[in-house]
Protein backbone atom coordinates (compact mmCIF):
# COMPACT_ATOMS: atom_id res chain seq x y z
CA UNK A 1 0.00 0.00 0.00
CA UNK A 2 1.20 3.55 -0.45
CA UNK A 3 3.12 4.90 2.97
CA UNK A 4 2.68 8.53 2.14
CA UNK A 5 0.26 10.75 3.90
CA UNK A 6 -2.25 12.18 2.40
CA UNK A 7 -1.47 15.58 0.91
CA UNK A 8 -3.56 18.96 2.28
CA UNK A 9 -5.96 19.35 -0.69
CA UNK A 10 -7.02 15.54 0.18
CA UNK A 11 -7.41 16.39 3.92
CA UNK A 12 -8.98 19.80 3.37
CA UNK A 13 -11.50 18.04 1.20
CA UNK A 14 -12.22 15.75 3.55
CA UNK A 15 -12.36 17.05 6.84
CA UNK A 16 -12.35 20.89 6.69
CA UNK A 17 -15.14 21.83 3.96
CA UNK A 18 -18.49 20.95 5.76
CA UNK A 19 -20.33 22.87 3.19
CA UNK A 20 -22.89 25.93 3.90
CA UNK A 21 -26.41 24.82 5.49
CA UNK A 22 -28.73 25.04 3.26
CA UNK A 23 -31.40 27.83 4.38
CA UNK A 24 -34.10 26.73 6.15
CA UNK A 25 -32.29 23.56 7.04
CA UNK A 26 -31.00 22.78 10.96
CA UNK A 27 -27.86 19.80 11.05
CA UNK A 28 -27.77 17.69 13.46
CA UNK A 29 -25.15 15.40 15.02
CA UNK A 30 -26.28 12.38 17.10
CA UNK A 31 -24.04 11.49 20.27
CA UNK A 32 -25.17 8.17 21.70
CA UNK A 33 -23.17 7.72 25.36
CA UNK A 34 -22.28 4.62 26.67
CA UNK A 35 -24.82 2.89 28.65
CA UNK A 36 -24.51 -0.98 29.58
CA UNK A 37 -27.97 -1.85 30.32
CA UNK A 38 -29.47 1.62 30.58
CA UNK A 39 -29.64 1.70 26.54
CA UNK A 40 -33.21 0.99 27.14
CA UNK A 41 -32.92 4.19 27.65
CA UNK A 42 -31.46 5.74 25.17
CA UNK A 43 -33.27 3.24 22.36
CA UNK A 44 -36.61 4.81 23.72
CA UNK A 45 -35.28 8.50 23.37
CA UNK A 46 -34.54 7.10 20.04
CA UNK A 47 -38.15 5.26 19.10
CA UNK A 48 -39.70 8.51 19.78
CA UNK A 49 -37.30 10.99 18.26
CA UNK A 50 -37.70 8.98 14.71
CA UNK A 51 -41.29 9.11 15.65
CA UNK A 52 -41.61 12.72 15.57
CA UNK A 53 -39.62 13.41 13.00
CA UNK A 54 -41.40 10.76 10.37
CA UNK A 55 -44.88 12.72 11.73
CA UNK A 56 -44.00 15.96 11.36
CA UNK A 57 -42.49 15.74 8.37
CA UNK A 58 -44.93 13.17 6.88
CA UNK A 59 -47.37 16.23 7.12
CA UNK A 60 -45.27 18.80 6.14
CA UNK A 61 -44.16 17.19 2.49
CA UNK A 62 -48.19 16.61 2.06
CA UNK A 63 -48.98 20.90 2.65
CA UNK A 64 -50.67 20.20 6.12
CA UNK A 65 -50.50 23.21 8.70
CA UNK A 66 -47.53 22.25 10.42
CA UNK A 67 -44.05 24.19 10.76
CA UNK A 68 -42.01 24.26 7.07
CA UNK A 69 -38.53 24.13 7.84
CA UNK A 70 -36.21 21.23 7.31
CA UNK A 71 -33.72 19.14 9.83
CA UNK A 72 -30.82 16.73 8.83
CA UNK A 73 -29.45 14.43 10.54
CA UNK A 74 -26.25 14.29 9.28
CA UNK A 75 -24.15 12.10 11.60
CA UNK A 76 -24.76 9.89 14.31
CA UNK A 77 -21.60 8.49 16.84
CA UNK A 78 -21.98 5.70 19.85
CA UNK A 79 -20.00 4.06 22.21
CA UNK A 80 -20.78 0.84 24.00
CA UNK A 81 -24.24 0.50 24.73
CA UNK A 82 -24.75 3.77 22.75
CA UNK A 83 -22.82 2.17 19.69
CA UNK A 84 -25.58 -0.66 19.76
CA UNK A 85 -28.47 1.86 19.48
CA UNK A 86 -26.23 3.87 17.08
CA UNK A 87 -25.79 0.34 15.19
CA UNK A 88 -29.96 -0.22 15.46
CA UNK A 89 -30.74 2.85 14.37
CA UNK A 90 -28.35 2.40 11.75
CA UNK A 91 -30.21 -0.52 9.80
CA UNK A 92 -33.84 0.57 10.90
CA UNK A 93 -33.73 3.75 9.18
CA UNK A 94 -34.08 1.36 5.79
CA UNK A 95 -37.67 0.36 6.74
CA UNK A 96 -40.88 1.29 8.48
CA UNK A 97 -41.58 0.09 12.06
CA UNK A 98 -44.05 0.96 14.74
CA UNK A 99 -43.27 3.00 17.48
CA UNK A 100 -43.85 1.90 21.05
CA UNK A 101 -46.23 3.44 23.82
CA UNK A 102 -47.55 2.74 27.13
CA UNK A 103 -50.30 1.04 25.26
CA UNK A 104 -48.49 -0.50 22.38
CA UNK A 105 -50.10 -4.33 22.11
CA UNK A 106 -46.79 -6.83 22.86
CA UNK A 107 -46.85 -8.14 19.44
CA UNK A 108 -46.52 -5.10 17.50
CA UNK A 109 -43.66 -3.85 20.49
CA UNK A 110 -42.04 -6.73 19.36
CA UNK A 111 -41.47 -5.34 15.47
CA UNK A 112 -39.85 -2.38 17.09
CA UNK A 113 -36.22 -2.87 16.81
CA UNK A 114 -35.49 -1.02 19.41
CA UNK A 115 -37.67 -2.22 21.58
CA UNK A 116 -37.10 -5.47 20.63
CA UNK A 117 -33.53 -5.62 21.26
CA UNK A 118 -33.23 -3.41 24.52
CA UNK A 119 -36.43 -5.25 26.61
CA UNK A 120 -37.01 -8.77 25.01
CA UNK A 121 -33.35 -9.71 24.58
CA UNK A 122 -30.70 -8.78 26.32
CA UNK A 123 -31.26 -10.86 29.56
CA UNK A 124 -28.95 -11.80 32.16
CA UNK A 125 -30.64 -14.82 32.32
CA UNK A 126 -29.30 -15.80 28.98
CA UNK A 127 -26.33 -14.43 29.37
CA UNK A 128 -25.72 -16.82 33.00
CA UNK A 129 -26.19 -19.81 30.37
CA UNK A 130 -23.29 -22.23 29.63
CA UNK A 131 -24.00 -22.97 25.95
CA UNK A 132 -20.46 -20.95 25.02
CA UNK A 133 -19.10 -23.32 27.38
CA UNK A 134 -20.29 -26.52 25.67
CA UNK A 135 -19.01 -25.67 21.94
CA UNK A 136 -16.51 -28.69 20.99
CA UNK A 137 -12.39 -27.02 21.70
CA UNK A 138 -14.18 -24.02 23.39
CA UNK A 139 -11.91 -21.51 25.39
CA UNK A 140 -13.46 -18.96 28.32
CA UNK A 141 -13.29 -15.61 26.64
CA UNK A 142 -15.80 -14.20 29.31
CA UNK A 143 -17.34 -14.35 32.38
CA UNK A 144 -20.55 -13.80 30.64
CA UNK A 145 -21.90 -15.99 27.93
CA UNK A 146 -21.53 -14.08 24.73
CA UNK A 147 -23.71 -15.48 22.98
CA UNK A 148 -26.78 -13.81 23.99
CA UNK A 149 -25.35 -10.55 23.08
CA UNK A 150 -24.63 -12.61 19.27
CA UNK A 151 -28.19 -13.63 18.52
CA UNK A 152 -29.44 -10.30 19.45
CA UNK A 153 -26.84 -8.97 16.79
CA UNK A 154 -28.17 -11.55 14.62
CA UNK A 155 -31.50 -9.77 15.11
CA UNK A 156 -30.20 -6.28 14.62
CA UNK A 157 -28.85 -7.17 11.19
CA UNK A 158 -31.37 -9.49 9.74
CA UNK A 159 -34.12 -6.75 10.53
CA UNK A 160 -36.22 -5.75 7.57
CA UNK A 161 -38.88 -3.52 9.16
CA UNK A 162 -42.48 -4.68 10.03
CA UNK A 163 -44.41 -3.74 6.74
CA UNK A 164 -42.31 -2.23 4.29
CA UNK A 165 -38.92 0.06 3.44
CA UNK A 166 -39.61 3.80 4.14
CA UNK A 167 -37.76 6.65 2.78
CA UNK A 168 -36.87 9.18 5.28
CA UNK A 169 -36.49 12.90 4.15
CA UNK A 170 -34.48 14.14 7.29
CA UNK A 171 -31.42 11.40 6.55
CA UNK A 172 -28.76 13.12 5.09
CA UNK A 173 -27.52 10.88 2.06
CA UNK A 174 -25.50 9.22 3.52
CA UNK A 175 -25.84 9.06 7.19
CA UNK A 176 -22.18 8.84 8.52
CA UNK A 177 -21.63 6.96 11.63
CA UNK A 178 -18.50 6.54 13.79
CA UNK A 179 -18.38 3.74 16.19
CA UNK A 180 -15.70 4.28 18.96
CA UNK A 181 -13.69 1.23 19.86
CA UNK A 182 -10.90 0.15 22.62
CA UNK A 183 -7.90 -1.22 20.52
CA UNK A 184 -6.42 -3.79 22.24
CA UNK A 185 -3.42 -3.85 19.87
CA UNK A 186 -3.16 -0.21 19.35
CA UNK A 187 -1.50 1.88 16.35
CA UNK A 188 1.54 2.63 16.22
CA UNK A 189 2.51 6.71 15.68
CA UNK A 190 5.43 8.49 14.91
CA UNK A 191 6.34 12.31 15.72
CA UNK A 192 8.70 13.59 14.08
CA UNK A 193 11.20 16.27 15.83
CA UNK A 194 14.14 16.89 13.12
CA UNK A 195 17.23 16.26 13.21
CA UNK A 196 20.07 16.78 15.69
CA UNK A 197 24.04 16.96 15.29
CA UNK A 198 26.07 16.03 17.84
CA UNK A 199 29.55 16.65 18.68
CA UNK A 200 31.05 14.16 16.27
CA UNK A 201 29.63 15.72 13.17
CA UNK A 202 27.01 12.79 12.82
CA UNK A 203 23.47 13.48 12.71
CA UNK A 204 20.56 11.36 14.15
CA UNK A 205 16.63 12.11 13.62
CA UNK A 206 14.83 12.84 16.72
CA UNK A 207 11.24 11.31 16.88
CA UNK A 208 8.89 10.12 19.12
CA UNK A 209 6.93 6.82 19.02
CA UNK A 210 3.67 6.04 21.01
CA UNK A 211 1.21 3.37 20.61
CA UNK A 212 -2.83 4.71 20.31
CA UNK A 213 -5.77 2.38 21.61
CA UNK A 214 -8.33 4.93 21.87
CA UNK A 215 -10.24 3.89 17.85
CA UNK A 216 -13.13 4.65 15.66
CA UNK A 217 -15.07 3.29 13.09
CA UNK A 218 -16.55 5.15 10.28
CA UNK A 219 -19.41 4.18 8.15
CA UNK A 220 -21.77 5.67 5.76
CA UNK A 221 -24.93 4.04 5.76
CA UNK A 222 -27.05 5.04 2.38
CA UNK A 223 -30.85 4.16 2.97
CA UNK A 224 -33.60 3.06 0.99
CA UNK A 225 -34.42 5.82 -1.81
CA UNK A 226 -30.97 7.58 -2.16
CA UNK A 227 -27.66 6.86 -4.08
CA UNK A 228 -24.22 7.85 -3.64
CA UNK A 229 -21.40 8.14 -6.34
CA UNK A 230 -18.36 6.37 -5.96
CA UNK A 231 -16.39 9.55 -5.39
CA UNK A 232 -17.90 10.49 -2.27
CA UNK A 233 -16.69 7.74 -0.63
CA UNK A 234 -14.29 8.55 1.83
CA UNK A 235 -11.32 6.54 1.84
CA UNK A 236 -11.87 6.00 5.38
CA UNK A 237 -14.83 4.59 5.78
CA UNK A 238 -17.28 1.35 5.22
CA UNK A 239 -20.28 1.83 3.09
CA UNK A 240 -23.27 -0.15 4.25
CA UNK A 241 -26.37 -0.68 2.98
CA UNK A 242 -24.98 0.40 -1.20
CA UNK A 243 -24.20 -2.64 -2.84
CA UNK A 244 -22.18 -1.28 -5.98
CA UNK A 245 -20.10 1.29 -3.96
CA UNK A 246 -16.00 0.70 -3.17
CA UNK A 247 -15.64 -0.48 0.11
CA UNK A 248 -18.97 -2.37 0.81
CA UNK A 249 -19.07 -4.02 4.21
CA UNK A 250 -22.04 -6.69 4.58
CA UNK A 251 -24.28 -6.33 7.58
CA UNK A 252 -22.70 -9.59 9.77
CA UNK A 253 -19.39 -8.14 9.54
CA UNK A 254 -20.99 -4.37 10.64
CA UNK A 255 -22.29 -5.91 13.33
CA UNK A 256 -19.64 -7.64 14.65
CA UNK A 257 -17.89 -3.46 15.00
CA UNK A 258 -21.41 -3.40 17.02
CA UNK A 259 -20.71 -6.40 19.44
CA UNK A 260 -16.79 -4.70 19.78
CA UNK A 261 -17.61 -1.24 20.78
CA UNK A 262 -19.73 -2.89 23.19
CA UNK A 263 -17.80 -5.91 24.48
CA UNK A 264 -17.32 -5.04 28.33
CA UNK A 265 -14.06 -5.64 29.40
CA UNK A 266 -13.49 -9.51 30.49
CA UNK A 267 -17.48 -9.09 31.44
CA UNK A 268 -18.67 -10.18 27.33
CA UNK A 269 -16.07 -11.45 25.08
CA UNK A 270 -13.43 -9.49 22.75
CA UNK A 271 -13.96 -8.96 19.36
CA UNK A 272 -11.61 -9.87 16.58
CA UNK A 273 -11.75 -6.92 13.44
CA UNK A 274 -10.43 -6.32 9.91
CA UNK A 275 -9.92 -2.94 8.26
CA UNK A 276 -7.92 -1.78 5.64
CA UNK A 277 -5.05 -0.30 6.94
CA UNK A 278 -5.01 2.96 5.18
CA UNK A 279 -8.08 4.15 7.28
CA UNK A 280 -5.18 4.72 9.72
CA UNK A 281 -3.80 7.60 7.19
CA UNK A 282 -6.83 9.78 7.57
CA UNK A 283 -6.50 10.60 11.38
CA UNK A 284 -5.81 14.18 12.36
CA UNK A 285 -4.61 16.25 15.70
CA UNK A 286 -7.64 18.08 15.18
CA UNK A 287 -7.28 20.60 18.61
CA UNK A 288 -3.51 22.11 17.90
CA UNK A 289 -2.37 25.17 19.17
CA UNK A 290 -1.46 28.13 16.33
CA UNK A 291 2.21 28.57 15.19
CA UNK A 292 3.04 31.72 15.81
CA UNK A 293 3.00 33.89 14.20
CA UNK A 294 0.35 33.09 12.78
CA UNK A 295 -3.08 32.70 14.56
CA UNK A 296 -5.06 30.62 12.00
CA UNK A 297 -5.84 27.29 13.05
CA UNK A 298 -4.07 24.31 11.85
CA UNK A 299 -4.02 20.54 11.83
CA UNK A 300 -1.53 17.77 11.07
CA UNK A 301 -1.81 14.37 10.27
CA UNK A 302 -1.34 11.48 12.23
CA UNK A 303 1.51 9.19 10.92
CA UNK A 304 1.13 5.77 11.32
CA UNK A 305 4.98 4.22 12.81
CA UNK A 306 5.30 1.89 9.55
CA UNK A 307 8.59 0.45 11.15
CA UNK A 308 7.17 -0.30 13.86
CA UNK A 309 4.08 -2.38 12.21
CA UNK A 310 6.09 -4.04 9.90
CA UNK A 311 8.12 -5.34 13.14
CA UNK A 312 4.72 -6.45 14.38
CA UNK A 313 3.39 -8.11 11.23
CA UNK A 314 6.89 -9.83 10.66
CA UNK A 315 5.92 -9.70 7.00
CA UNK A 316 5.67 -5.81 5.43
CA UNK A 317 2.94 -3.25 6.10
CA UNK A 318 -0.35 -5.18 5.42
CA UNK A 319 -3.28 -4.07 3.44
CA UNK A 320 -5.68 -5.22 6.12
CA UNK A 321 -5.00 -4.30 9.68
CA UNK A 322 -6.53 -6.87 11.87
CA UNK A 323 -6.63 -6.23 15.51
CA UNK A 324 -8.49 -7.00 19.00
CA UNK A 325 -11.23 -4.72 20.11
CA UNK A 326 -13.43 -4.08 23.38
CA UNK A 327 -15.66 -1.65 24.72
CA UNK A 328 -15.02 1.72 23.24
CA UNK A 329 -16.05 3.72 26.43
CA UNK A 330 -13.08 2.03 28.12
CA UNK A 331 -11.27 4.92 26.21
CA UNK A 332 -14.16 7.63 24.62
CA UNK A 333 -17.30 7.00 26.71
CA UNK A 334 -18.28 10.10 25.40
CA UNK A 335 -17.31 10.89 21.17
CA UNK A 336 -18.78 14.20 21.55
CA UNK A 337 -15.52 15.70 20.14
CA UNK A 338 -15.97 13.02 17.31
CA UNK A 339 -19.37 14.16 16.33
CA UNK A 340 -18.61 18.46 16.67
CA UNK A 341 -15.84 18.14 14.00
CA UNK A 342 -17.54 15.81 11.68
CA UNK A 343 -20.55 18.67 11.46
CA UNK A 344 -18.51 21.89 11.58
CA UNK A 345 -14.82 20.81 9.95
CA UNK A 346 -12.03 19.75 11.77
CA UNK A 347 -11.02 23.68 12.43
CA UNK A 348 -14.51 25.18 12.18
CA UNK A 349 -16.97 25.79 14.78
CA UNK A 350 -21.06 25.37 15.15
CA UNK A 351 -22.60 28.78 15.07
CA UNK A 352 -23.77 29.27 19.06
CA UNK A 353 -25.37 32.28 19.15
CA UNK A 354 -29.13 31.29 18.88
CA UNK A 355 -30.08 34.04 16.25
CA UNK A 356 -27.42 32.63 13.83
CA UNK A 357 -27.64 28.44 14.97
CA UNK A 358 -27.72 26.31 12.23
CA UNK A 359 -25.78 23.18 13.57
CA UNK A 360 -26.17 21.42 17.23
CA UNK A 361 -24.44 18.12 18.59
CA UNK A 362 -27.37 16.62 20.32
CA UNK A 363 -25.69 13.98 23.04
CA UNK A 364 -28.14 11.61 24.84
CA UNK A 365 -26.75 10.51 28.03
CA UNK A 366 -28.78 8.33 30.62
CA UNK A 367 -26.18 9.41 33.23
CA UNK A 368 -25.75 13.21 33.55
CA UNK A 369 -27.05 13.66 37.04
CA UNK A 370 -25.18 13.81 40.23
CA UNK A 371 -21.85 11.60 40.82
CA UNK A 372 -20.73 9.18 44.14
CA UNK A 373 -17.28 9.22 44.82
CA UNK A 374 -15.60 5.29 45.48
CA UNK A 375 -16.32 3.81 49.05
CA UNK A 376 -12.79 2.59 50.97
CA UNK A 377 -11.03 -0.27 49.27
CA UNK A 378 -10.03 -3.29 50.52
CA UNK A 379 -6.52 -3.48 50.21
CA UNK A 380 -6.53 -6.84 47.98
CA UNK A 381 -5.35 -6.81 43.85
CA UNK A 382 -8.46 -7.34 42.20
CA UNK A 383 -10.47 -5.24 44.26
CA UNK A 384 -8.06 -2.55 42.78
CA UNK A 385 -8.69 -3.46 39.57
CA UNK A 386 -11.92 -3.32 39.82
CA UNK A 387 -11.73 0.05 41.04
CA UNK A 388 -9.25 0.74 38.34
CA UNK A 389 -11.46 -0.01 36.12
CA UNK A 390 -14.56 2.13 37.65
CA UNK A 391 -12.47 4.82 37.72
CA UNK A 392 -11.50 5.02 33.85
CA UNK A 393 -15.07 5.27 32.74
CA UNK A 394 -15.45 7.64 35.28
CA UNK A 395 -12.65 9.62 34.25
CA UNK A 396 -13.48 9.35 30.09
CA UNK A 397 -17.61 10.17 30.58
CA UNK A 398 -16.74 14.02 30.05
CA UNK A 399 -14.45 16.95 28.78
CA UNK A 400 -15.61 19.49 31.21
CA UNK A 401 -15.61 21.54 28.13
CA UNK A 402 -18.26 19.33 26.49
CA UNK A 403 -20.40 19.40 30.18
CA UNK A 404 -19.97 23.46 30.37
CA UNK A 405 -21.01 24.45 26.51
CA UNK A 406 -24.23 21.54 26.98
CA UNK A 407 -25.04 23.25 30.48
CA UNK A 408 -25.14 26.64 28.87
CA UNK A 409 -28.41 28.23 28.19
CA UNK A 410 -26.54 30.50 25.59
CA UNK A 411 -24.72 28.11 23.55
CA UNK A 412 -27.41 26.76 20.92
CA UNK A 413 -25.05 24.54 19.32
CA UNK A 414 -24.87 22.08 22.18
CA UNK A 415 -27.83 20.05 23.65
CA UNK A 416 -28.18 17.03 25.84
CA UNK A 417 -31.35 14.72 26.95
CA UNK A 418 -30.50 12.65 30.21
CA UNK A 419 -33.26 11.01 32.54
CA UNK A 420 -35.57 12.35 34.27
CA UNK A 421 -38.14 11.20 36.48
CA UNK A 422 -40.18 13.67 38.88
CA UNK A 423 -36.90 15.41 41.22
CA UNK A 424 -34.86 12.24 40.08
CA UNK A 425 -32.19 13.32 37.58
CA UNK A 426 -29.18 10.55 36.16
CA UNK A 427 -28.97 7.01 38.00
CA UNK A 428 -31.48 6.99 40.13
CA UNK A 429 -34.41 8.10 37.60
CA UNK A 430 -33.59 4.94 36.14
CA UNK A 431 -34.37 1.45 36.85
CA UNK A 432 -31.57 -0.13 35.44
CA UNK A 433 -28.74 1.85 36.73
CA UNK A 434 -28.06 -0.32 39.93
CA UNK A 435 -24.19 -2.19 39.78
CA UNK A 436 -22.83 0.07 37.37
CA UNK A 437 -25.97 -0.21 35.41
CA UNK A 438 -25.97 -4.00 35.12
CA UNK A 439 -28.96 -3.84 37.05
CA UNK A 440 -31.05 -3.78 33.87
CA UNK A 441 -30.08 -7.27 32.60
CA UNK A 442 -31.81 -8.82 34.96
CA UNK A 443 -35.63 -7.89 34.63
CA UNK A 444 -37.06 -7.31 31.20
CA UNK A 445 -39.45 -5.04 33.48
CA UNK A 446 -36.55 -2.54 34.36
CA UNK A 447 -35.61 -2.01 31.23
CA UNK A 448 -39.48 -1.68 29.68
CA UNK A 449 -39.37 1.10 32.08
CA UNK A 450 -36.59 3.19 30.93
CA UNK A 451 -37.56 2.48 27.71
CA UNK A 452 -40.91 4.54 27.88
CA UNK A 453 -39.19 7.12 30.01
CA UNK A 454 -36.38 7.71 27.46
CA UNK A 455 -39.61 8.01 24.81
CA UNK A 456 -41.20 10.29 27.66
CA UNK A 457 -37.93 12.70 28.28
CA UNK A 458 -37.23 13.19 24.51
CA UNK A 459 -41.12 14.68 23.87
CA UNK A 460 -40.52 16.79 26.86
CA UNK A 461 -36.86 17.79 25.64
CA UNK A 462 -37.96 18.48 22.10
CA UNK A 463 -41.03 20.49 23.08
CA UNK A 464 -39.38 22.96 25.60
CA UNK A 465 -35.47 22.23 25.37
CA UNK A 466 -34.61 21.45 21.75
CA UNK A 467 -35.57 24.63 20.84
CA UNK A 468 -34.14 28.28 19.39
CA UNK A 469 -34.96 32.00 19.76
CA UNK A 470 -38.53 32.70 17.39
CA UNK A 471 -35.85 35.32 15.29
CA UNK A 472 -33.55 32.45 14.21
CA UNK A 473 -33.92 32.23 10.09
CA UNK A 474 -34.49 28.50 10.52
CA UNK A 475 -38.09 29.75 10.76
CA UNK A 476 -38.40 32.93 8.51
CA UNK A 477 -41.05 30.46 6.58
CA UNK A 478 -43.32 29.93 8.96
CA UNK A 479 -45.89 32.80 8.29
CA UNK A 480 -46.40 31.86 5.02
CA UNK A 481 -48.10 28.45 5.87
CA UNK A 482 -51.62 28.60 5.94
CA UNK A 483 -53.26 28.00 9.04
CA UNK A 484 -50.48 27.54 11.27
CA UNK A 485 -50.95 28.25 14.57
CA UNK A 486 -47.62 29.76 15.79
CA UNK A 487 -48.82 30.35 19.14
CA UNK A 488 -48.92 26.32 19.54
CA UNK A 489 -45.54 25.74 19.04
CA UNK A 490 -43.88 28.99 21.19
CA UNK A 491 -41.85 27.86 24.52
CA UNK A 492 -41.14 31.10 26.87
CA UNK A 493 -38.74 31.19 29.37
CA UNK A 494 -38.47 33.38 33.00
CA UNK A 495 -37.37 36.05 31.08
CA UNK A 496 -40.03 36.83 28.49
CA UNK A 497 -37.58 35.66 25.13
CA UNK A 498 -39.99 33.58 22.94
CA UNK A 499 -38.26 30.19 21.10
CA UNK A 500 -39.47 27.82 18.54
CA UNK A 501 -39.07 23.97 18.37
CA UNK A 502 -35.90 22.82 16.05
CA UNK A 503 -38.35 19.22 15.98
CA UNK A 504 -41.65 20.30 15.88
CA UNK A 505 -44.70 17.93 17.93
CA UNK A 506 -47.10 16.67 15.40
CA UNK A 507 -50.20 14.73 15.25
CA UNK A 508 -50.15 11.83 17.51
CA UNK A 509 -46.81 12.90 18.68
CA UNK A 510 -48.25 15.90 21.34
CA UNK A 511 -50.02 13.65 23.47
CA UNK A 512 -48.43 13.02 26.62
CA UNK A 513 -46.38 9.73 26.93
CA UNK A 514 -47.52 7.63 30.02
CA UNK A 515 -45.15 5.76 31.97
CA UNK A 516 -45.18 2.47 33.30
CA UNK A 517 -45.09 2.37 37.55
CA UNK A 518 -42.08 2.40 39.53
CA UNK A 519 -40.95 -1.37 39.27
CA UNK A 520 -40.66 -1.88 42.37
CA UNK A 521 -40.74 -5.90 43.40
CA UNK A 522 -40.44 -6.72 40.05
CA UNK A 523 -37.61 -8.72 40.30
CA UNK A 524 -36.02 -11.41 42.93
CA UNK A 525 -32.61 -12.02 42.89
CA UNK A 526 -32.62 -15.74 43.94
CA UNK A 527 -34.26 -16.94 41.03
CA UNK A 528 -31.20 -16.35 39.17
CA UNK A 529 -29.33 -18.56 42.01
CA UNK A 530 -29.09 -21.79 40.04
CA UNK A 531 -27.95 -20.28 36.88
CA UNK A 532 -25.36 -18.72 38.61
CA UNK A 533 -24.26 -21.11 40.63
CA UNK A 534 -24.21 -23.45 37.37
CA UNK A 535 -22.34 -20.78 35.29
CA UNK A 536 -19.59 -19.85 38.21
CA UNK A 537 -18.92 -23.86 38.85
CA UNK A 538 -18.10 -24.50 35.25
CA UNK A 539 -15.98 -21.35 34.75
CA UNK A 540 -13.77 -22.40 38.43
CA UNK A 541 -13.42 -25.82 37.13
CA UNK A 542 -12.35 -25.35 33.86
CA UNK A 543 -10.58 -21.88 35.02
CA UNK A 544 -8.42 -23.53 37.70
CA UNK A 545 -6.64 -25.91 35.04
CA UNK A 546 -5.61 -22.98 32.73
CA UNK A 547 -6.57 -20.05 31.37
CA UNK A 548 -6.80 -15.90 31.47
CA UNK A 549 -9.02 -15.81 34.34
CA UNK A 550 -7.50 -18.25 36.67
CA UNK A 551 -7.34 -15.14 38.99
CA UNK A 552 -10.30 -13.44 38.87
CA UNK A 553 -12.24 -16.38 39.61
CA UNK A 554 -9.66 -17.65 42.17
CA UNK A 555 -10.26 -14.47 44.31
CA UNK A 556 -13.78 -14.48 43.70
CA UNK A 557 -13.97 -18.13 45.20
CA UNK A 558 -12.08 -16.77 48.31
CA UNK A 559 -14.69 -14.01 48.89
CA UNK A 560 -17.31 -16.74 49.06
CA UNK A 561 -15.78 -18.69 50.90
CA UNK A 562 -18.54 -18.91 53.87
CA UNK A 563 -21.20 -19.66 51.07
CA UNK A 564 -22.13 -19.86 47.38
CA UNK A 565 -21.26 -17.68 44.32
CA UNK A 566 -25.12 -17.22 44.29
CA UNK A 567 -24.90 -15.61 47.70
CA UNK A 568 -22.25 -13.09 46.89
CA UNK A 569 -24.26 -12.02 43.66
CA UNK A 570 -27.44 -12.06 45.15
CA UNK A 571 -26.20 -10.31 47.81
CA UNK A 572 -24.91 -7.60 45.60
CA UNK A 573 -28.28 -7.65 43.67
CA UNK A 574 -30.30 -6.98 47.16
CA UNK A 575 -28.07 -4.06 47.92
CA UNK A 576 -28.96 -2.10 44.56
CA UNK A 577 -32.17 -2.94 44.65
CA UNK A 578 -32.69 -1.57 48.25
CA UNK A 579 -30.23 1.51 47.40
CA UNK A 580 -32.57 2.24 43.87
CA UNK A 581 -36.02 1.31 46.15
CA UNK A 582 -36.51 -1.70 43.64
CA UNK A 583 -36.90 -4.00 46.49
CA UNK A 584 -40.44 -5.66 47.83
CA UNK A 585 -42.51 -3.49 49.61
CA UNK A 586 -42.41 -5.99 52.68
CA UNK A 587 -38.60 -5.53 53.30
CA UNK A 588 -38.15 -1.83 51.92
Amino acid sequence: MDLEPPDDATIQKLFDTPGDVTPGTFEIALVLGGTVSSGAYTAGVLDFLVEALDAWTTLRDTGAAVPNHHVTLRFLTGTSGGGVNAAIFTRAMNYDFHPVSQATPAATAQQNPFYDVWVNHLNLADMLTVTDLDKPGATITSLLNGDAVDAAAAKVVAFTGAEKPKPRVWLAAPLRLFLTLTNLNGMPYRIDFGSMTLPDGSTVNLQQSYVAHADFARFAAVCNGQSLAPDDVRPDEFVIGFENAPNTMGWDDFGQYALGTSAFPIGLPSRTLSRPLRHYQYRLNDEPPPVPPSTVPHYWPLIPDWDALQTWSGSGVPDTYTFTAVDGGVCDNEPIELARTALAGITGENPRDGKTANRAVLLIDPFAGSSTMAKPLAPDVLTSAGALLATVLQQIRYDTRDILLAANAHVFSRFMITAQRGDAVGDYALATAGLDAFMGFASPVFRRHDYLLGRKNCQDYLRRFLVLPDDNKLFAGWSGVPGLNIADYRVTDASGAVFLPIIPLTGATRLNEVLDPWPAGAFDPNTLRPAIEARFNRLLSAEFAKGPLTDVLTWLAGKIAEGTAADYVIGLMNQALQEWKLNTPATA
